[in-house]
């Protein structure tokens, strides 16, 4: 006997969003983000405080820049992320990462 009706649609998690569920990733720098809202896509030049909130400066290809408050209302490959400020370790290495990059033979 078969079920007339088919499975129940409200079984699953039916109020998730379609292109899934935010994930928390750290403005690294170089990282190529979309703003939900304008569509402005970019990759991040650097985070600082200002006014009191974090904002992250987006550079595009032509070398515009732009700023943006940090948090919810990004997509990185098509999907929704929170962008969080980089931690004091990958600041770290990343001030490294330009030192050795720096020096020449």
């Amino acid at each position: 006997m078969t079920d007339r009706y088919g499975s129940d649609v409200l079984s699953g998690d039916w109020r998730a969003p379609r292109r899934g569920r935010a994930r928390e990733v750290e403005a690294e720098h170089g990282l190529v983000v979309e703003d939900v809202e304008t569509g402005w896509c970019g990759a991040v030049v650097r985070v600082e405080k200002a006014g009191g909130m974090q904002v992250v400066h987006l550079e595009d290809r032509r070398g515009r820049s732009k700023g943006f408050p940090l948090g919810p209302g990004f997509l990185l490959d098509g999907a929704p992320v929170v962008l969080t400020p980089p931690t004091a370790a990958s600041r770290q290495a990343l001030g490294r990462a330009r030192a050795e990059a720096a020096r020449t033979a």
